[in-house]
């Protein structure tokens, strides 16, 4: 009798039939199959054309999806995963694949990996608005709206999209919540609207009663947050509606609403009948909008010309609601910005009295420092650092900026920390010496910054791997490696968390060798090894040592026995491999050094780094320089900003003869932090000397010269060859002939 196969049934027996299909098609011995001893024996079928590496390895690949589809209904995710990345890697056109592959790798918390291949599912379909959905919101939790938005557009451009769809709303909801936070009014009222309809009639976009009753719920798409969104879109008659809508929904919308109608009001130019609705707001004495509300009074009466009134309206509310902190620090504010610092300043520390409200100690820092009050000033900034919080970061660092403008001020303050630090007993806190260490830096007063950070660090040794982190990463940005060196032996002295302690003891590792002891750098390494014996980093900076160091009999052992002992670790891999070039460019064996890129360029094609390491050293040499400079073009896309980069793309059009071309990247090249770099003035100089404009070639060239000569290990080579330009070349400069137009 026929029976249905279950549709589970029926998967794994695909499965297996393409597992099956799969050895035999390998060339395994096919095993005799017979029932009875009689049967004829089962032998495997030969195609008369046999299958082409490309239908082989599609056959392979929907092998290991179909193994993948069984495994993830077993709930064995990791190891689902694991068979779909084999089907792409074997088929990377299967969009079906993607398309499992995508959501089990983000639900596993592999985001940066799903969205990558992600982003290669939309190049195959791009159109799938599905990912195209899924990446948007990946970028937008990692907080890059700009990549968010992109794929989110994309999405709802899509024409298999169906307007009247959940999919639609839910587009909208993620591109309205965008679009919001990135000031962009006018769109993210368009996704508001279509958010609103569903709301208000979802069976049009056959939306549950839960998925609506979901978003009600939600913050991000309540009626008060539509209203809000819509009214600064400009949709007044909608936002009106949805306001309305939000006072029959919650008690707190309710006492919100004449606030709302009152801001619909001004901006429908209707002032006189908005200041009696919001009077409403304030005779209910409510609290709910904060400032907002007495920010509104401000614009209202600024519409009627009334602006004289604020200070008078302002007094007559706090006297009738005395413990409103809002209220009080918006009057506050508002005398400050009258002139009127005493009165400002006593409502502040009276306020301040009863809440100590981070807010209010930066309104008040506002005031003395107006007041050039030092001390004071010193003593409430820090109380309010302590307070700070996210909402209240614009307006510290407004009037962070403002301390540091003032020159004479910070000198004051600065003054005022020793005085506290040296004081019996000492009274400078954690938070003052911290504040005037990141102010110094700020102002690249680095040894004033290296002094406070000390004194908050012997202040509280709890907070201390904290100010130890910033400080050693401003000494070494100024390349202030010695001083650097000596601040990661101090911290790594103190109970560290392990991330901490292993970032500590690879910033010892590098300080240490950039100032030119190698041997205490070897030192560091060794306890770090010892410390951290399972993470194989630490190895390779011992052969970076000895890289870095010039001793290569040493380093290049270690790099080896490294890319022996940990062939899968990827990221490890390429240092050693890019190590190893540079090591044989240095010696001079070019060949040996292009050999090993080339196969790192074979296995990523797209790697920046590879792109413009090769692409140099055939450009260096004057061959393949198309592909070169193709090559090239692609790191500098990749990160425009690159010194290196675009040093190499300037290099590579002048050796085509491209002369005014590689001015540009050149020169940009010089600007950059990281651009203080011999062989890149050397190149500049050599553009303008093709232009004849040998004064400012011989300026490179001095300029080379000295960076040349001031590296731990001078190219000897690049110093004599810039010596002997500036000397060819001395009288030309101090005579420059006239300088020929470019279109004579």
């Amino acid at each position: 009798m026929n029976r249905v196969i279950p549709n589970a049934a029926l998967r794994i027996s695909v499965a297996l039939f393409l597992v099956l299909g799969l050895v035999v098609s390998q060339g395994t011995a096919a095993p005799d199959f017979r029932r009875q001893e009689a049967d004829d024996a089962v032998l495997p079928l030969v195609p008369k054309r046999p299958r082409t590496p490309t239908e082989q390895n599609k056959i392979e690949a929907a092998a290991h999806f179909a193994t993948g589809r069984l495994l993830e209904t077993r709930n064995e995710l990791r190891r689902a995963l694991e068979q779909y990345r084999k089907a792409v890697e074997l088929d990377p056109t299967a969009v079906e694949v993607y398309r499992a592959l995508v959501p089990l790798a983000m639900q596993l918390d592999q985001s940066e990996d799903a969205v990558r291949l992600a982003l290669k599912a939309v190049e195959l379909d791009p159109n799938d608005y599905e990912l195209l959905m899924r990446i948007g919101v990946e970028f937008s939790r990692q907080r890059d709206f700009a990549l968010g938005l992109k794929y989110l557009e994309q999405a709802v451009k899509s024409p298999r999209l169906k307007h009247d769809s959940p999919t639609f709303v839910m587009l909208n909801v993620e591109l309205g919540v965008l679009y919001y936070a990135t000031k962009q009014n006018d769109k993210a009222a368009d996704a508001y609207a279509v958010i609103f309809e569903a709301v208000k009639d979802p069976e049009k976009f056959g939306m549950e009663f839960r998925a609506r009753t979901a978003m009600l719920a939600d913050p991000r798409t309540n009626y008060e947050r539509i209203g809000q969104v819509l009214l600064d879109g400009g949709r007044l008659e909608l936002a009106s509606e949805a306001f309305e809508l939000a006072a029959k929904s919650s008690r707190n919308a309710a006492g919100n609403l004449t606030y709302n109608r009152a801001k619909i009001l001004l901006l429908s130019n209707k002032a006189e009948p908005a200041l009696a609705e919001l009077q409403k707001y304030f005779d209910e004495q409510r609290q709910s909008k904060g400032r907002e509300a007495y920010q509104l009074l401000a614009d209202i009466l600024a519409k009627l010309n009334r602006s004289d009134e604020l200070i008078g309206r302002l007094e007559g509310l706090v006297d009738k609601d005395s413990k409103n902190n809002q209220l009080q620090f918006f009057f506050a504010e508002t005398l400050m910005s009258a002139g009127e610092l005493e009165r400002a300043k006593t409502i502040y520390e009276a306020a301040l009295k009863r809440s100590g409200d981070a807010v209010g100690y930066l309104g008040l820092a506002g005031v003395l420092r107006r007041m050039k009050r030092a001390d004071e000033l010193l003593d409430v900034l820090g109380r309010g650092l302590e307070k700070i919080g996210p909402e209240a970061m614009e307006q510290l660092d407004t009037e962070l900026k403002a301390v540091v403008a003032d020159a004479t001020l910070f000198d004051a303050l600065i003054t005022a920390g020793r005085a506290q630090a040296t004081a019996t007993p000492p009274t400078l806190t954690f938070e003052e010496g911290y504040l005037l260490a990141k102010l110094a830096a700020e102002l690249d007063r680095i040894d004033q910054a290296v002094e406070f950070y000390h004194l908050a660090i012997n202040k509280e040794k709890e907070r201390a791997p904290l100010a130890y982190k910033e400080m050693c990463d401003l000494l070494m940005e100024k390349e202030r490696y010695s001083d650097a060196a000596a601040a990661y032996d101090e911290a790594l002295k103190l109970r560290l968390p392990q991330e901490l302690k292993a970032r500590f003891f690879l910033g010892g590792i590098q300080s240490h060798e950039m100032a030119g002891n190698t041997k205490a750098a070897l030192e560091t390494v060794a306890e770090a090894r010892k410390q951290f014996s399972n993470l194989p980093f630490f190895q390779f900076q011992e052969a970076w040592i000895y890289y870095h160091s010039r001793q290569f009999d040493e380093a290049v052992p270690r790099l080896k026995q490294i890319m022996q002992d940990h062939p899968d670790q990827t990221d490890l891999l390429r240092r050693c491999q890019f190590s190893l070039s540079n090591i044989h460019v240095l010696k001079g064996e070019i060949r040996k050094g292009e050999e090993i890129l080339e196969q790192v360029l074979a296995e990523e094609p797209d790697d920046p780094a590879v792109n413009n390491d090769l692409g140099y050293l055939y450009a260096d040499q004057g061959k393949d320089l198309p592909k070169a400079e193709s090559m090239i073009r692609k790191s500098v896309a990749a990160e425009p900003e690159n010194a290196a980069y675009l040093d190499s793309l300037g290099w590579v059009l002048f050796k085509q003869g491209k002369f005014k071309d590689a001015i540009e990247p050149l020169e940009k090249a010089t600007k950059k932090r990281q651009g203080g770099d011999g062989t890149i003035w050397d190149h500049l100089g050599d553009c303008y000397h093709a232009l004849t404009r040998t004064p400012e070639a011989v300026d490179c060239w001095k300029k080379g010269l000295a960076d040349a000569e001031k590296e731990k290990h001078p190219d000897l080579k690049l110093i004599e060859k810039i010596k002997q330009k500036i000397k060819d070349n001395a009288g030309v400069a101090a005579n420059p002939k006239p300088a020929k137009p470019d279109n004579p």
